[in-house]
């Protein structure tokens, strides 16, 4: 109140107080009243009194530390971190091959972790097992650089019961994801081959290049791909509930259905088995998922599962084996349409057990806050670690800073110097003839079946596993399996899921 008053004195001095209380509104319209000064004052008063206590931020992520992150992470960024945001990040690696069972007992626990990050259709998870807090008030206090460059959709599909549980770190584009492959382009062209269009191709390809060379390896994952294939095997358009791959979505008829009882899991099934037969699928490698990052590492991987920008991520672990290795992603049946089931799979959480959550938010907002954060964080020191080269991101260090997908955005994104030019036109086209899934916005809520999706997983892991992976016959294994996943529950599950979806596109 007292510098409006001030104002409104000067205006009187001037001689031009009675213009300026008759038609000031005129003159600045978005000016705030007093009381919305006094809002922000406190607002402001609020983050500097919090950002008064130094605090170490624990934070969760998968991968391994490279050399060049522990001394960025120890100098470079931690100095800026303690000038921006008075804290410093401290950061705990789980290696990818057992990410998932580490960080559910780091949470079960109650280990004093601020935030970590997962894919999409995890949050439903952790927020069923109380894992993670609600962040609405937190995002509109410390979030407005994530509000202004992550659009609105994309927070919705992290709303539970009416609040938000998750921040969607990626904005970018996201149909299709984990219906596509990605190839070896330069190994295709070697054999005589220019595109992927049909599973028959996939397999001519890794034939060829056996004959050159048997080391090549021709499909990482197992648990993953089936969408990829669904493309070319069925007419229908289908969508994974999760990545469990026990139900799905009929896009066309807005059906949630059991997909281990459909013929099409049938066929994806003995598909696989033919897989394992050829070699495609290693028996090796199969229960082993570091050695196949190992087989990817060492540059002798044919073909994985695409996700719409996995041509550009995996570009320079493919040429740190190969420095000629180029990558591209394909979809089967490339004229069915692509559905978006989430505008992206990326997702940062806030533990209930954090200590610092208005800290942990604040960081995340730092990170989009502008060009020069984001680059840092994911490129590291402009001139040592990277460097720019017309208008692309060259890299002066092999090492793996910040995972640049988790966080890709499309008001900041930079591509990869030596990245071809159709790769970064295919990944900005990408979401051309796509559509929003049924699936957009649902979270199925496992808290009333919990003990029959406990049991249920457990056999599905030994019974199907085996089945979906090609290693057992589907023949002779199916009924089994089926018969077990029935006794374990699995009807129960299966209703409460067609429940809660039909209450969903009710409410849609």
């Amino acid at each position: 109140m007292h510098k409006k008053l001030a104002v409104i004195s000067i205006v009187a001095v001037l001689g031009i107080s009675l213009i300026y209380f008759i038609y000031g509104q005129f003159f600045n319209s978005d000016a705030p009243n007093t009381q919305e000064l006094g809002d922000a004052d406190s607002v402001d008063g609020q983050v500097k009194d919090e950002l008064e206590s130094f605090v170490t931020l624990k934070m969760i992520m998968p991968g391994d530390m490279s050399a060049r992150m522990g001394d960025f992470l120890e100098n470079e960024l931690n100095d800026r971190l303690k000038k921006d945001l008075n804290m410093k990040l401290e950061l705990t690696y789980i290696p990818w091959s057992n990410y998932s069972q580490k960080l559910e007992l780091a949470l079960s626990t109650g280990e004093d972790y601020d935030l970590f990050w997962y894919g999409a259709p995890f949050v439903s998870y952790y927020y069923t097992k109380g894992y993670i807090q609600p962040l609405d008030e937190l995002l509109e206090q410390h979030g407005e650089d994530l509000v202004k460059h992550i659009p609105e959709g994309n927070f919705k599909q992290y709303e539970i019961d009416g609040k938000l549980w998750a921040i969607p770190s990626q904005a970018f584009t996201s149909a299709g994801k984990f219906s596509s492959v990605m190839v070896r382009q330069d190994l295709l062209e070697k054999v005589g081959m220019s595109e992927i269009n049909t599973i028959a191709d996939l397999e001519q390809f890794f034939k060829s290049m056996q004959a050159i060379d048997p080391s090549y390896y021709g499909y990482l994952e197992t648990d993953r791909g089936h969408e990829m294939l669904w493309r070319e095997l069925t007419d229908r358009n289908y969508s994974s509930l999760d990545e469990r791959m026990l139900f799905i979505v009929d896009e066309d008829a807005g059906e949630m259905l059991s997909y281990v009882e459909t013929e099409l899991y049938k066929q994806v099934a003995q598909l696989r088995e033919s897989w394992v037969k050829q070699g495609i699928i290693d028996i090796n490698l199969v229960g082993n998922p570091a050695a196949k990052f190992d087989q990817e590492n060492a540059g002798k991987l044919l073909f994985r599962v695409g996700a719409v920008s996995r041509a550009m991520e995996n570009l320079q672990t493919a040429r740190n084996a190969d420095p000629n290795a180029r990558l591209r992603e394909y979809y089967l049946a490339k004229d069915k349409p692509k559905f978006i089931t989430t505008p992206g799979n990326e997702a940062f959480m806030i533990t209930a057990a954090s200590e610092n959550p208005e800290r942990a938010m604040m960081f995340m907002n730092w990170i989009l806050h502008s060009k020069e954060n984001y680059n840092l964080i994911i490129y590291g020191v402009e001139g040592k670690d990277y460097e720019l080269e017309d208008g692309k991101i060259k890299q002066l260090t092999n090492d793996q800073l910040m995972y640049e997908w988790m966080w890709r955005n499309k008001d900041y994104f930079t591509a990869p110097a030596g990245l071809e030019d159709d790769i970064i036109d295919d990944m900005l086209k990408n979401d051309e003839n796509s559509r929003i899934s049924k699936l957009f916005g649902f979270h199925f809520n496992e808290e009333s079946v919990k003990h029959e999706v406990a049991q249920v997983m457990a056999v599905y892991k030994e019974k199907f596993e085996p089945i979906s992976f090609g290693l057992a016959s589907y023949e002779e294994y199916y009924d089994d399996a089926l018969a077990a996943l029935k006794k374990a529950g699995f009807d129960i599950v299966f209703a409460e899921v067609q429940r809660q979806f039909q209450q969903f596109q009710l409410q849609h």
